[in-house]
């Protein structure tokens, strides 16, 4: 590492920019960096946002072919207060578009076939999907004693405990798989589930808790998409609304293209942050290529990047020294691949969200969503689109394997589990070397180590799905949260 001390003979005093007094930078162009700097400028702060790649957006991007639309990484998201007013702030409401109500069953695999979720009590007691066994231990669950400690639990130990293995098997494990693209022996209850963690603290058990706070909790698992339930379950009870699974006519990145589009002037992109320290009681934030880097003098910086990303920087070695556990936060590989075929060439009539296989039937698949059935316009006339999804903790390996290798493998999978006949005649994949953070079993001290870097350094705030959740809300709440506090900052410094 370069040493500060020699900081000001690096960069020359011409190129250093005094900025303004009421200044921040914002690193990271990703939804939370996005929102950040959006609500930031709204409320006539000087903000600079940094981009180390050449596109805004972060894992949100979306691509058109052939009448195809693919969705690079998450493919919806729930609404909230939040999420509205930003809609209408940047005039988008005529370019949402709602889930398909009559695409809200969920399939489960199991024994190689597909089953449908249950999502009522009826329903439950019916569903072929757990054995009687299972469906009297879930029963017995309010009997089920707490722990006498409140420590940390893993997802795995904490429904094994309270509602028995096959749950776990059948239904945890695979939404696991779709939420985190974790692994329920790992993952922290605590940290992952808050809210459903609490609940047996609270009530005593699951069952009791849900009936208590009966119309307050989010909804059930088959009427959200599997990124989003993570944003359900930290909504704040309150006074119900109708929360609506959306996404936009032409995808995704219509929200991250129009707040990138309302921040013009304001975005540097290819252009990574390189060195970040403190001076005289503001940061000085070194950005640009090799040869080309300009420092800039700001009273707060907002770090909306990936954990990780710090460790590439040059910081004090009393920041390196908190934000340590931070960057050591685990993002496995995911891949998704999104393959179009001819409706008459798929037997499933795909009249739902999608599918999501547990690790017990060893699947090359995470699971599958029905992209065309769950929004119009995502394949062309006759031909259905499916995007399924690779890797995560259950098998990083498979995640980096090569396009015609991963083709070839989820064909196996789709043409047993799905009917599907033939060759695709479109294929889209996207390979993320770092997907979702992992929220694992003794989270709490990263989450310790992100508190005690903002306290030891005024001014630096980090932001990002490794501390507030993974969902696409999770991030928007993320960043408004981030601006509020940032602009309560300034105003005490004056």
């Amino acid at each position: 590492m370069r040493a500060l001390a020699d900081y000001r003979d690096t960069v020359p005093p011409s190129e250093q920019d005094a900025g303004d007094q009421r200044s921040v930078a914002v690193v990271g162009a990703g939804i939370t960096g996005l929102v950040a700097a959006y609500e930031l400028r709204r409320r006539g702060v000087n903000v600079t946002l940094y981009e180390a790649s050449g596109q805004a957006g972060g894992a949100i991007r979306t691509s058109h072919t052939d009448g195809f639309l693919a969705e690079h990484g998450p493919n919806s998201f729930v609404t909230s207060a939040a999420v509205d007013a930003l809609i209408a702030q940047l005039d988008l409401q005529d370019d949402v578009v709602e889930a398909n109500p009559k695409a809200n069953r969920r399939y489960i695999v199991r024994n190689g076939t597909l089953q449908s979720f249950p999502m009522t009590p009826p329903a439950m007691l019916a569903t072929r999907l757990f054995s009687l066994k299972a469906k009297l231990r879930v029963l017995l669950e309010p009997l089920v004693r707490t722990r006498a400690t409140d420590a940390d639990e893993s997802v795995a130990s904490f429904v094994r405990r309270r509602m028995g293995h096959e749950v776990l098997d059948y239904a945890v494990d695979p939404f696991i798989s779709g939420i985190f693209a974790g692994d329920t022996e790992t993952l922290s209850m605590m940290h992952a589930f808050p809210r459903v963690f609490d609940l047996e603290r609270r009530y005593g058990s699951l069952s009791a808790g849900l009936m208590a706070t009966r119309g307050k909790m989010p909804p059930a698992p088959g009427e959200a998409s599997d990124a989003d339930l993570a944003d359900l379950e930290r909504a704040p009870a309150g006074p119900p609304t109708r929360a609506r699974l959306i996404s936009f006519v032409d995808g995704m990145q219509t929200l991250t293209d129009a707040l990138a589009a309302s921040l013009v002037g304001t975005m540097r992109l290819d252009c990574p942050v390189r060195l970040l320290h403190r001076n005289e009681g503001r940061w000085v934030v070194e950005a640009g290529q090799d040869g080309a880097s300009r420092a800039r003098t700001v009273d707060a910086v907002v770090m909306a990047t990936p954990a990780h990303v710090l460790a590439a920087m040059e910081l004090p070695a009393a920041l390196r020294k908190n934000a340590a556990l931070v960057e050591r936060v685990e993002y496995p590989p995911v891949s998704t691949l999104t393959l179009g075929f001819e409706r008459a060439d798929v037997a499933h009539a795909l009249d739902g969200f999608g599918m999501l296989i547990p690790s017990k039937e060893k699947r090359s698949m995470l699971g599958a969503q029905f992209s065309s059935s769950l929004f119009p316009d995502r394949a062309p006339d006759g031909h259905v689109a499916i995007t399924c999804f690779v890797g995560g903790a259950r098998m990083p390996e498979r995640a980096r394997e090569d396009t015609d290798l991963l083709v070839e493998r989820v064909l196996i999978d789709l043409r047993q589990l799905l009917g599907v006949r033939g060759e695709p005649i479109f294929a889209k994949h996207v390979y993320w070397s770092r997907g979702i953070p992992q929220y694992t079993v003794g989270y709490q001290a990263v989450k310790d180590a992100a508190d005690e870097t903002e306290l030891s350094n005024p001014g630096l705030y980090l932001a990002g799905n490794y501390r507030n959740g993974v969902s696409v809300g999770d991030c928007v709440a993320s960043g408004h949260q981030i601006a509020h506090r940032v602009a309560n900052y300034l105003a005490r410094a004056g």
